[in-house]
């Protein structure tokens, strides 16, 4: 049975999170290294769903940036350890 990313996305967001919750958005980023070639550099893929603007894009990405930033930061205040991303 084949699933679409769509679909992927929207029942892991549903499991995770709670049925309730409807995803209007997506943007995955991926880091990537070549495992065939020794010392080749790591990079990174990103998908969106179908018809996202790049504005909005931007936006998903910068406010999972902003997640993680605040939380390494009040992490480091706090003298705790700081959890990995949600995502």
């Amino acid at each position: 049975m084949e699933i679409t990313m769509d679909d992927a996305v929207s029942q892991f967001i549903k499991r995770k999170y709670g049925s309730s919750l409807m995803s209007t958005g997506w943007v995955l980023v991926v880091g990537t290294a070549e495992g065939a070639l020794t010392g080749a550099p790591d990079g990174f893929v990103n998908m969106h769903n179908e018809g996202l603007p790049n504005y909005t894009q931007l936006g998903l990405l910068q406010s999972g940036v902003n997640s993680v930033t605040h939380e390494q930061l009040c992490a480091w205040i706090g003298g705790s350890k700081p959890e990995p991303p949600p995502f």
